[in-house]
């Protein structure tokens, strides 16, 4: 017969048991968070309205999304702010695509790409850089080879108008200067004096993903969720084919990087 001493070393034995069985469920969830950490609170928002954007969990992201011609960021899987945004026209479109970002440059120059010169809207010449410039002040500039940018513009007047599929493919940002110091983890004043001084240089940034998406349905800075208007006819999400026979949204359908011209250093 087992005394007094025998029973509570089964006691013991039997809670040290269940103590190791909690800690290595602990262990094995924290594991399981750790490889796919938990959806932030408008990724659950996404998910609920069936909207097949997934944000980044973790670290900086970027949306452009084209047709509520709205840029926004992200940390961590939260909207940090947002900013209107001019997309491309429905015959000189956006290209749907991701990548990430690689540098700013700061007063670039620019040129007009042969099919602008051809349709008369502009000679062949190179931007100075400065105000007047097309880029702006500042550019975004995103993988190699991609002749798309997220910019400044000389004519930020154009962001008043509520219908913003205005331009050759590049996306011109109303807030650039906010996305240039979100970028570069710059105060926003060395920006300004950097955007308004005599050098055109390039400051390398942090790979940042980029999505540059189409979402006719979307969440808006109040969390409600609004239709847009499906301004390259290519459905709720982008997943319509263009229309057959129609050649010209055939052609600008293509999501191939365009060029809105090219930046000089």
């Amino acid at each position: 017969m087992a005394g007094p001493l025998s029973l509570l070393r089964r006691i013991v034995l039997a809670a040290l048991t269940l103590v190791c069985a909690f800690l290595m469920a602990l262990a094995a969830a924290a594991q399981e968070d750790g490889a796919d950490p938990p959806r932030s609170a408008f990724q659950r928002l996404l998910d609920r309205n069936a909207i097949p954007y997934r944000v980044p969990p973790v670290g900086k992201a970027i949306l452009v999304n084209i047709p509520a011609f709205e840029l926004v960021t992200f940390q961590d899987g939260t909207p940090v702010f947002r900013s209107k945004v001019i997309v491309g026209t429905p015959w000189n479109r956006t290209p749907r695509l991701r990548t990430y970002t690689t540098a700013v440059r700061f007063r670039p120059t620019w040129r007009p790409t042969p099919s602008m010169i051809a349709s008369g809207e502009y000679r062949d010449r190179v931007w100075p850089a400065g105000p007047s410039n097309p880029l702006g002040l500042a550019a975004v500039r995103m993988q190699p080879g991609l002749l798309v940018y997220m910019h400044d513009t000389n004519h930020r007047e154009l962001f008043e108008r509520e219908e913003r599929a205005l331009s050759h493919g590049c996306i011109r940002v109303h807030r650039w200067d906010d996305l240039v110091a979100w970028v570069l983890d710059m105060p926003l004043a060395e920006v300004h004096a950097h955007a308004n001084g005599t050098r055109t240089f390039d400051a390398p940034a942090p790979p940042i993903p980029v999505r540059l998406g189409y979402f006719t349905l979307f969440p808006d800075a109040d969390g409600q969720i609004v239709q847009h208007g499906d301004i390259y006819n290519l459905g709720r999400f982008g997943e319509a084919a263009p229309k057959p026979g129609s050649e010209v949204i055939a052609k600008a359908s293509l999501d191939q990087p365009l060029s809105c011209g090219s930046s000089g250093g």
